[in-house]
């Protein structure tokens, strides 16, 4: 696609502003520039070349250029309904951060091991500890309590019945709470 001699102008004026454009946009996004400074700069230049070239010019000849594409930032930035925060923002701050170690339902727990090389004492405990009790409770700890098995697929998984599996394994969390509890 060849441009016209305007359009040329316009992207050497857009060439010679776009240093000032970065500072502008550190200050107008202040510490969230890291996250989406350079698209908001994007996002302005963009919606400044879809103005007709008459006017593209006119802000040139004007000399405001710097100052219009700095207040369209402001404009796309601060409010939610602009095609910035549609397009950029919006999908981050609707979005909730996992946090490690929650317990967010069922069996998502989200756990970051990647900094961690040994047990901690309690853990080492409730380990010994499990390894020494008899097989059925055994079974319940490390199944139930460790792996998130339910009630229902341990009664189908054993054949025992259901109300079993619950009452024993209230039984079982006492019994390790109570063999470790110096540790807690």
């Amino acid at each position: 696609m060849e441009l016209s001699k305007d359009e040329e102008y316009v992207r050497e004026k857009l060439a010679e502003v776009y240093p000032q454009l970065k500072i502008n946009a550190e200050k107008v996004c202040g510490a969230g520039f890291s996250l989406w400074g350079n698209d908001l700069i994007v996002c302005v230049i963009e919606i400044y070349l879809e103005k007709p070239i008459e006017y593209q010019l006119k802000v040139i000849s004007d000399n405001k250029l710097e100052n219009f594409l700095t207040y369209v930032m402001n404009f796309q930035l601060k409010l939610g309904t602009t095609r910035f925060y549609h397009k950029y923002r919006k999908a981050n701050e609707k979005s909730r951060e996992l946090f490690v170690n929650h317990d967010y339902g069922g069996r998502m727990v989200i756990d970051n091991l990647a900094y961690k090389d040994t047990d901690d004492d309690l853990m080492l405990c409730l380990k010994s500890q499990i390894e020494k009790l008899n097989p059925f409770e055994k079974a319940i700890a490390k199944e139930h309590i460790i792996a998130g098995f339910n009630y229902k697929e341990m009664s189908e998984k054993y054949d025992i019945p259901y109300y079993t599996f619950k009452k024993e394994t209230s039984k079982v969390i006492k019994k390790l709470k109570s063999l470790c509890s110096h540790l807690r």
